[in-house]
């Protein structure tokens, strides 16, 4: 059997802690092509949008490849603290309520790799800057309703 791979970039940004924040993916399948997706939440935590990316990204994985062995996932992010909490290195104590939806989408097709963030490494450049603008453009939008 073939074994296909997918790299997913995944990151979350916050302004203020907690405050408005955004996560974001990007998907690189084998053919070459690139799937990328940002949302943005008013009030959340950095944590909570680091682990929201993680999932939609399992999430647009497991759309495309259903339950098929020969497709794999590799999720890089710069959040040790996402790969220990997935890993079950950590003790959860936060955010209880994203880990059943993520924990349903981990299995053995599924890997994680650290990434140094702010590095230049490309893939995680990018989701960074995805999360962020999706962070700015809630705040905008929120300025604006508020009328400030």
């Amino acid at each position: 059997m073939t074994q296909r791979t997918v790299i997913a970039d995944t990151d979350g940004a916050c302004s203020g802690n907690p405050g408005a924040g955004a996560w974001a993916y990007r998907l690189e399948w084998p053919d070459g092509s690139v799937e990328e997706r940002a949302e943005g939440e008013a009030l959340t935590t950095n944590n909570r949008e680091e682990l929201k990316a993680v999932r939609e990204a399992l999430r647009a994985f497991r759309a495309r490849t259903g339950d098929d062995a020969s497709w794999r996932i590799v999720v890089r992010t710069d959040s040790l603290g996402v790969i220990n909490w997935l890993r079950g290195a950590w003790k959860r104590k936060k955010n209880l309520d994203l880990y059943p939806d993520i924990d349903r989408l981990v299995d053995s097709r599924v890997s994680f790799e650290h990434v140094r963030g702010h590095s230049g490494e490309a893939g995680n450049e990018r989701v960074d800057r995805l999360a962020v603008e999706a962070t700015q453009r809630l705040v905008a939008s929120t300025m604006v309703r508020d009328g400030a």
